[in-house]
């Protein structure tokens, strides 16, 4: 039943903005730079294996006054590396090696060379890896260059991130350098 509502729900939202936006899907491995917590005393900082994979989908508009730009709501899907090596289940008991992110997508391109462009990607939003019992902060600006090929835009990417994983009032940040691909159909 509830699959069925969902279906109609992206039908409905599909045919009201018709064919007026450009699909854009980005695979990601986001390589761990950095981690630390002023919460948990027993924190290592020195840990850096807590790579992930990611999978996200976003529905980019243009902007009215600058067709460079594109902005719009994503919704993604991760898998984290070597979460029993982690220190995380100090700070949630009951984390998962995969979970959702969702947020909003913002992607500046201007011509560079030929049928290129040299993009600026940010991504802004919201992370569970607990079935949505809480919610951290993710925040990431990458660059890249993407080609056009008819109607697709082959996207290649690289960048900093910063995930907040927070509960309870205790909180720990992982920087990543995070190395995309992604394609982009225009309708």
């Amino acid at each position: 039943m509830a699959k069925n509502k969902i279906l109609l729900l992206f039908l409905i939202l599909f045919s009201f903005f018709g064919f007026s936006f450009n699909l854009f899907t980005i695979g990601t491995y986001g390589i761990t730079s950095s981690s630390t917590s002023l919460d948990i005393n027993t924190w290592d900082e020195n840990f850096k294996d807590f790579n992930y994979y990611s999978f996200k989908i976003a529905i980019m508009y243009p902007a009215e006054d600058s067709p460079e730009m594109l902005f719009g709501p994503y919704f993604g899907y991760i898998i984290y590396d070597n979460l029993d090596k982690t220190q995380m289940k100090d700070l949630n008991a009951i984390i998962e090696s995969a979970g959702y992110e969702f947020g909003i997508a913002t992607l500046y391109n201007t011509e560079f060379l030929f049928n290129s462009k040299f993009n600026v990607l940010a991504f802004g939003g919201v992370h569970t890896e607990d079935q949505f019992q809480s919610l951290s902060t993710s925040i990431s600006i990458n660059l890249g260059i993407s080609y056009k090929i008819s109607s697709f835009n082959l996207s290649l990417f690289a960048g900093y991130e910063s995930r907040y994983f927070s509960t309870d009032n205790k909180m720990v940040t992982i920087n990543y350098f995070p190395v995309s691909l992604g394609m982009e159909v225009l309708f």
